[in-house]
């Protein structure tokens, strides 16, 4: 049985340059979890919960079915507030695991229900979801999540200088994890879509 690598398939989605660089995001498969709070607060770390329980209670159950493995690619969040305009508390995020495009969402619903059973874990809020694809720009950033704005403002000056327009808000892909490594060498990717040409 083959085992999709979606990292190794979109390579560029989870690699980036310290400088502003284009890309084709391809559409796909998701599980997502929607909420409000600040990052790292109770709901953001609830809805992180949930969506690795699903992810690999599924991925093992699959396969143990003979029905398909895949590896489980990094955490991206969909920003939908302005922190220029909203406080933390009340920033909405779309919390997401990009997954192959052949799970079906009765094979998603089987995982929430032996997420909830086994492991006492609210995972009701995954679903599955897909997403278009487009261009977008990205680039690294590397330190502490609360200077991540730096690397917003680095893509928007690159946009405004090539007449490329931005469109919508930033997704942040996380490649670290904070529980074991420092602030200062956190490695993130920071996305932004562009409109598309009319």
């Amino acid at each position: 049985m083959e085992t999709i690598d979606l990292k190794g398939r979109h390579k560029e989605l989870y690699t980036a340059k310290a400088t502003p660089q284009e890309v084709a995001v391809p559409a796909g498969a998701f599980l997502a979890v929607e909420g409000v709070g600040e990052p790292g607060g109770e709901a953001y770390q609830a809805a992180i919960d949930a969506l690795y329980g699903v992810a690999y209670t599924m991925k093992f159950a699959l396969k143990a079915a003979g029905v398909l493995d895949f590896k489980i690619p990094n955490l991206e969040c969909l920003w939908l507030s302005d922190p220029n305009d909203t406080p933390p508390t009340e920033w909405e995020w779309h919390l997401s695991i990009r997954v192959p495009d052949r799970i079906t969402a009765a094979q998603v619903a089987e995982a929430i229900r032996q997420v909830e059973a086994k492991k006492g874990i609210g995972a009701s809020v995954v679903r599955r979801t897909d997403r278009e694809g487009g261009r977008a720009i990205q680039i690294l950033h590397v330190g502490p999540y609360d200077t991540v704005t730096d690397s917003y403002e680095k893509l928007r000056t690159y946009a405004q200088g090539r007449g490329l327009d931005v469109e919508g808000t930033g997704v942040e892909v996380y490649l670290s994890d904070p529980r074991r490594t420092a602030p200062e060498r956190l490695k993130t990717i920071v996305r932004m879509p562009l409109a598309s040409a009319t």
